[in-house]
């Protein structure tokens, strides 16, 4: 007896399950993938918390929210912040650098300075920010700086094909208190990008 063939109805059963299965394994890779990079932007931000209070015991306070404060003039009043916090904890004054992780800096809005503001490890005067495993820059305030923010720190490019966003300091949602009063806050907008929602990440 001659042997039967697959039936149209039997192929397109095949193909259906074929579908789900690899619909499936890509739903699944996509959350491994964003599991890998939330876990890597929380170990980041716990290691900058370490960082700032390293850099506190050494210099008797945290970095400041800009770079004027620092001695500079910031071209730009976009993701000052950042900046601060990038020169501020790669300096080599007073020790060895605090914070060195040449893959994770990034120039979102392209630009530097006239010089070497505190003496930071890396060789050109670009301006730099810290990026989370999303790519995205973490965001920096000082303490003193959460309750009247100058426009000039509210000010943030996420990413290079970002547009601009007003990023304000943030208030605990229970108390209505400023999170990280009296020493500073540090961000991450998470996933997706934006501030102030679901996925905004920080240290524990």
């Amino acid at each position: 007896m001659p042997r039967r063939g697959f039936t149209l109805i039997e192929l397109l059963v095949v193909i259906c399950i074929l579908a789900i299965l690899i619909s499936l394994s890509v739903v699944g890779l996509g959350i491994a993938l964003d599991n890998r990079r939330r876990g890597a932007t929380e170990t980041l931000l716990q290691n900058l918390s370490g960082a700032l209070a390293a850099y506190q015991v050494r210099w008797g306070d945290y970095p400041p929210s800009s770079i004027a404060e620092l001695g500079g003039r910031a071209p730009n009043d976009l993701n000052n912040g950042a900046e601060a916090l990038a020169a501020a904890l790669g300096s080599k004054k007073k020790g060895s650098v605090l914070f060195q992780h040449d893959d994770l800096m990034v120039n979102t809005d392209n630009d530097s300075v006239d010089r070497n503001l505190t003496d930071w490890y890396w060789g050109t005067n670009e301006l730099f920010e810290i990026r989370d495993a999303y790519g995205y820059v973490i965001v920096y305030f000082h303490g003193k700086d959460l309750a009247k923010p100058r426009k000039d720190l509210t000010r943030y490019r996420f990413s290079a094909d970002e547009a601009e966003l007003a990023v304000a300091p943030e208030l605990h949602p229970t108390t209505k208190s400023f999170v990280g009063a009296g020493r500073y806050q540090l961000r991450s907008v998470g996933k997706d990008g934006k501030p102030g929602t679901a996925d905004d990440l920080r240290p524990e």
